[in-house]
């Protein structure tokens, strides 16, 4: 065989040294770069209602609402945290989520992830503000809550040689934790990522995981599935494509088809576009950009590693004005690269069981000459190209020195080329050489091995041959909205259970299970469920209800039960309830079930430590280890039963081994404290001074019996001590010791404190508001914070309680509010909440303008005059400014009020942040713009119409928004551009924007604008047959009328209401009526139009309502 060396191979032969590897450095220091500041957070809490984010239920509380990003940028330090290795250094920002903030490959140059040189915060997290770039750990929901916030991190030396840096946090929706681990090896180019994902509650609760990593991209960028990727899907999995060149529409949309779409450029999304991997059959996915010829590769076991996939902005103007301008300022478009464990797509979430731990391990590094990306895991990645001809390049990177590798290429069996070389991650293997006398016309048949000295396989390759006659996998489809229609209970119990894991945000999992015991009153699946949602709201009396109606046909003819659940989840309630006799005999049957053995021995061993029974306490506890040896909170307690027994190295070591599973877990940090084996600077450390995380600690040691230790550890910290629930607790935790003159002080000292950014969200925080409430009755601020407890619960209760709190404080401006949030969404009795609302503002003395956005919300929900609405907003200018929603109703009621002219000067210098999902403002700005040129036509001023409607064409910077390819609106702004020039005497310009008005594509669903179209069309041949156009708007309005909107697949937001539907469809038929001459039928469905929505721009205007 002929070989024709690379230049690159020729230069590694000669020059590479192997030289041995130095060790790994891990440090903590400062990270100094511009940022822009965003205001501080709303201080109302937003409670869970029918809103989506990310295609499931958004959930804000109890986090505070974090999205009012500025244009002010100042150079800004932030703590970093950092890796080092001969082939990498890492960064990472605890205090933004801890996000792997950089990777470079140093062997290259190149940054494995998308590197900022700003920090850039845009309105994209579920809280809000969120930055791009590098890797974001989106942990149990997308994205996580907290991924702009400091969260818990710790520095370890492995004692191998490898260094890690953890992060992670316990989140407050589930009370469950997680950590990250990123770990550099002295001799491996890899970062080695290990997630662990614990459920530390008693409950099952389903989680989402996704990797956001992030890359650079630009027109020589590749997105790389596994060649034996047959189909690719999008969210919910409601469309498929054949990957990577589709051949029938994606998503609806036909200008997929026949492009190949695994390259960046080629991608026709207007506004962005996701595909995830559909049944992922290899261990890796990756990128590459063929100008750097180098690329990012992501490996680990695909069984538990099953989610791969691409989300991109867009390489179009929409792309540009997200991706380059509102979230960097000179860093270039990226591509998400994403990978997930435990799920294959968004939402896609899974069941993690009382006490369970899951796990993940990847391998992340930087890729290099190869030319192109054929397979990768943990070892190497590997090209192979093979030419009729039989030519063939090979070509390989490895994670660590391979001295005296073997590279084998194989046609069925056969030898047909094999050499040796020296591979090293700084000196990559590759090869062009030419294979004569052998049939290589179909690839497939060829194979690529490589194998270390020994013999090892690294890794090999051929190449996949894909059917193309598959057909493409059924979609899913919407869940039947109205659970009466389902024909069996069955089906109805796992439609619940289907959204009661995916977290739909326009169903309700009960409807289908109170559905099955409508028709079978006994149903055990469909009772147990209830009794669990009763259980988790603190319902008691309705919990046992159900789960002792399931326990009657569980248990009948003397029968033991075979699952477990119901009775385990009585015997929660019964220990809630303090009943421990009842709750102990109720545990003991739930473990029989081994499903359920572990998270009741552990609930049996917390009952005996509170009751005084360590030796039985430490028994349970045991059992409960024995059962689940991940379950850590059993092997906490027991760690502190060993501790007060004297059993002193038992302890150190269980605690120890608690560590190496959770390295970030306080109360085993805590014990190995108090066991004078961490330093108390150590613990501070990990808890930061933030007052939750004393709290959920405190309330571990509170559960486990040991309320000396848990008011210890509330009272430790001068820094969290004075915080409102912290000092409940104190008082709470010195009434149970007998000391009321202290319990009396802290809990007046809890009641005077701010109620800023107090979230309680623990259940048993409602026994010590009660306890305070018998100290103080008439505490407002208890009852009001009762009442934030208890909303997303009892929301009767909730209301009950911020009523009391208003009849003692009559202006407690936020109770006032929250009283308007549930007459909204519990009680659906919007003119009260609109009551409410109105005094929440007048009491209001912190400026939240928050207030107002949600106020005319309710009142656009009713239609209420648009007078009202004006006056809402009228005089008080520096406080809607102070929000985007706020302050874009506020010009929409003002535009329609007839002060479009004046609302130009704000919109023209004011800063407006982006939000996903949110377009409104361009349009708000292009109907201020064309108002004020019909009125200054109306005035006689032709030149000054003019200059208002060409300013409609334009996009000022100051909204960062960019000309869509395709903008719905174009025909009508062309059309008006064309009149202006008409007006003033310039026939050639008219023409010109009425031929660009006419060249407009109008798709179907904005037909509404062939409207313009059609007279632009007019415009330039009077004797144009338009009339079929306008009658096909006539009839497209007919059709679009309707009483119910899908709502399944909402990706944001609460969706359209058949109000705003019909609003359109009534305004679309008299648009098509105006066009055909028809002006009496025209004016009575603007009209309908109005008494759907009578906030529509136009409809008002064409009615003369605007003056």
């Amino acid at each position: 065989m002929k070989r024709i060396v690379c230049a690159a191979l020729a230069l590694f032969t000669c020059g590479c040294m192997m030289a041995q590897n130095g060790p790994v450095k891990l440090w903590e220091g400062t990270l100094a770069i511009p940022a822009y500041r965003v205001n501080p957070p709303e201080k109302a809490p937003l409670f869970e209602r029918d809103f989506a984010y990310q295609r499931a239920k958004r959930g804000v509380y109890p986090y505070a609402m974090n999205d009012n990003p500025t244009h002010v940028k100042t150079d800004t330090v932030y703590r970093a945290l950092y890796l080092e290795n001969d082939y990498l250094k890492v960064c990472v920002l605890p205090d933004i989520g801890g996000r792997l903030f950089y990777a470079t490959d140093k062997t290259n140059g190149y940054e494995i992830f998308y590197r900022q040189h700003v920090i850039k915060p845009a309105n994209v997290g579920m809280l809000g503000a969120w930055i791009s770039g590098g890797v974001e750990w989106n942990v149990f929901h997308h994205h996580r809550a907290t991924s702009q916030y400091p969260i818990d991190y710790k520095l370890v030396d492995n004692g191998d040689g490898s260094k890690t840096i953890w992060v992670g946090e316990i989140e407050k929706r589930h009370r469950m934790s997680w950590a990250i681990g990123m770990t550099l090896y002295p001799d491996r180019s890899y970062i080695e990522v290990k997630g662990r994902f614990f459920n530390n509650s008693p409950d099952r609760n389903s989680m989402l995981h996704w990797n956001n990593v992030a890359t650079h991209a630009n027109e020589n960028y590749q997105i790389v599935f596994p060649e034996n990727t047959e189909f690719g899907t999008f969210h919910h999995k409601n469309s498929f494509m054949r990957w990577p060149v589709p051949d029938a529409p994606y998503c609806d949309n036909p200008d997929y088809i026949g492009k190949d779409v695994s390259y960046w450029k080629n991608l026709p999304a207007l506004m962005g576009g996701s595909v995830f991997v559909y049944d992922l059959q290899d261990d890796f996915i990756a990128g590459y950009d063929y100008g750097r010829n180098a690329g990012t590769m992501l490996a680990g076991n695909r069984h538990i590693n099953k989610g791969g996939k691409f989300w991109t902005w867009g390489h179009m103007n929409y792309g540009h004005a997200w991706d380059c301008e509102t979230l960097t300022d000179e860093d270039g478009p990226y591509v998400e690269l994403m990978t997930a464990a435990y799920s294959d797509n968004q939402p896609d979430y899974c069941w993690i069981n009382p006490y369970e731990m899951k796990e993940f391990t990847a391998y992340w590094y930087g890729i290099r000459d190869l030319q192109h990306v054929n397979r990768g895991n943990e070892e190497a990645t590997v090209n192979m190209e093979i030419h009729p001809d039989g030519r063939l390049h090979l070509a390989a990177n490895v994670t660590r020195i391979q001295r005296n590798a073997r590279i084998v290429v194989r046609r069925n069996g056969k030898t047909l080329y094999e050499t040796r070389a020296d591979i090293a991650p700084d000196a990559p293997f590759a090869i062009d050489t030419q294979v004569s006398g052998t049939d290589v016309s179909e690839p497939s048949e060829v194979t690529m091995y490589l194998y270390d000295a020994a013999g090892n396989e690294l890794i090999s390759y051929h190449p996949y041959k894909l059917d193309r006659t598959k057909p493409l996998p059924d979609p899913v489809t919407p869940l039947n909205p109205d659970p009466k229609q389902v024909s069996n209970t069955e089906e109805l119990y796992y439609l619940g259970m289907r959204n009661l894991q995916f977290h739909n945000a326009h169903v309700n999992p009960n409807d289908y299970f109170f559905e099955v015991i409508r028709r079978d009153p006994g149903d055990v699946r469909a009772n147990t469920q209830l009794g669990i949602y009763y259980r988790k709201q603190g319902d008691y009396a309705q919990a046992k209800k159900y789960l002792r109606k399931a326990l009657e046909r569980q248990t009948a003819n003397q029968t033991r039960v075979s699952d477990g659940e119901s009775m385990y989840n009585l015997g929660l309630v019964l220990k809630a309830e303090g009943r421990y006799a009842d709750a102990v005999d109720t545990l003991y049957r739930a473990a029989w079930d081994y499903e359920y053995a572990s998270a009741a021995y552990f609930q049996l061993a917390e009952i005996s430590s509170i009751s005084g029974d360590p030796a039985r306490a430490m028994q349970e506890a045991r059992m409960a280890v024995n059962y689940n040896g991940m379950n850590l909170d059993a092997k906490n307690l027991l760690t502190t039963l060993l501790r007060h027994n004297g059993q002193r190295e038992e302890a150190i070591l269980l605690a120890t081994e608690v560590l190496s599973v959770d390295p970030l877990n306080y109360y085993a940090t805590h014990e190995l404290m108090k066991l004078g084996q961490k330093s108390e600077a150590s613990f501070a450390r990990l808890l930061r001074d933030e007052s939750e995380s004393y709290l959920e600690l405190g309330l571990y040691y509170l559960n486990n019996g040991f309320y000396g230790e848990a008011a210890d550890i509330l009272s430790g910290n001068d820094r969290i001590a004075s915080y409102p629930t912290v000092a409940y607790y104190r008082a709470f935790l010195a009434d149970k010791k007998g000391d009321t003159a202290t319990a009396k002080a802290l809990f007046e000292s809890a009641e005077s404190a701010s109620v800023d950014y107090v979230y309680p969200f623990r259940l048993e925080t409602v026994a010590v508001y009660e306890k305070a409430l018998e100290y103080l009755p008439a505490s407002a601020h208890t009852w009001y914070y009762l009442g934030n407890l208890y909303f997303q619960k009892q929301p009767a209760r909730a209301m009950e309680c911020w009523e009391k709190a208003v009849a003692i404080e009559p202006d407690f401006a936020m109770a006032l509010r929250n009283l308007g949030w549930g007459c909204r969404f519990f009680k659906e009795d919007y003119p009260a909440a609109i009551d409410w609302y109105r005094k929440a503002i007048d009491a209001d003395k912190d400026g939240n303008a928050i207030f107002l956005a949600e106020c005319d919300e309710i009142m656009e929900l009713i239609n209420a005059p648009l007078k009202d609405r004006y006056a809402l907003f009228a005089g008080r200018e520096r406080l809607y400014e102070k929000r985007y929603d706020s302050e874009t109703k506020a010009i929409r009621q003002r535009i329609l009020h007839g002060e479009y002219e004046e609302v130009l000067k704000p919109l023209l210098t004011r800063f407006y942040s982006r939000r996903e999902h949110i377009e409104d403002l361009h349009d708000i700005y292009v109907d201020a713009c064309m108002l004020s040129g019909f009125a200054a036509w109306k005035s006689g001023d032709y030149q000054k119409g003019l200059e208002y409607m060409l300013m409609a064409n334009e996009y000022p910077e100051n909204h960062g928004y960019a000309h869509l390819e395709y903008y719905v609106r174009d025909a009508q702004v062309y059309y008006n551009i064309g009149r202006a020039y008409e007006k003033v005497g310039d026939p050639n310009n008219a023409r010109k924007y009425f031929e660009m008005a006419a060249r407009v594509e109008v798709k179907d669903a904005d037909c509404i604008y062939n409207y313009e179209k059609g007279l632009a069309m007019r415009k330039l041949d009077p004797h144009a047959d338009v009339n079929e156009m306008f009658r096909t708007i006539v009839r497209n309005g007919e059709a679009g009328v309707t009483d119910y909107v899908q709502r399944f697949f909402e990706s944001f937001g609460y969706g359209e209401y058949p109000q705003d539907v019909n609003s359109r469809a009534y305004y679309m038929q008299g648009v098509g009526y105006k066009a055909l001459g028809k002006e009496g039928k025209a004016r009575k469905c603007f009209q309908k139009a109005l008494d759907q929505r009578n906030d529509h721009v136009w409809a008002n205007y064409y009615l003369g309502k605007i003056q």
